[in-house]
């Protein structure tokens, strides 16, 4: 069982849910050393390692290898899972799997911040469509 560390679309619980089949408690974390960008032409983002930035979203507690390979089949081959460090809101450090851009996709970065409420508004109901 893992940790995962959600910034994107899959810290909707519906899409998390779409994705694995499962629901899984969850609570708000941060993500320090790293910045979340809008992706070129995509309805989700991507995050790079960038010193003194942090990135704000959801962990997901107690992932089993099942949940971790849909999610795995799930995100692009510009990402790849790694281990990171987060901190919950009261400031307790824990270890979960992340999706980093792969250095060379980071050309598809833009320089704008990704917006969970603008996907939700615009976008969110379109997504869970495409992936019931």
């Amino acid at each position: 069982m893992v940790n995962f560390f959600a910034y994107g679309t899959l810290q909707i619980p519906e899409v998390m849910l779409a994705v694995t089949g499962r629901s899984f408690a969850f609570q708000t974390a941060f993500l320090a050393n790293f910045a979340r960008r809008r992706l070129q032409g995509k309805s989700f983002p991507g995050i790079l390692p960038e010193p003194g930035s942090v990135v704000c979203g959801l962990v997901y507690w107690d992932i089993d290898c099942e949940a971790l390979g849909c999610l795995d089949a799930f995100e692009d081959d510009f990402y790849h899972r790694q281990t990171v460090g987060i901190a919950t809101a009261n400031g307790i450090a824990w270890a979960a799997e992340v999706y980093v851009m792969n250095e060379e996709s980071h050309g598809m970065l833009l320089k704008e911040e990704w917006c969970l409420e603008d996907f939700r508004r615009t976008q969110l109901r379109s997504f869970l469509l495409c992936h019931e």
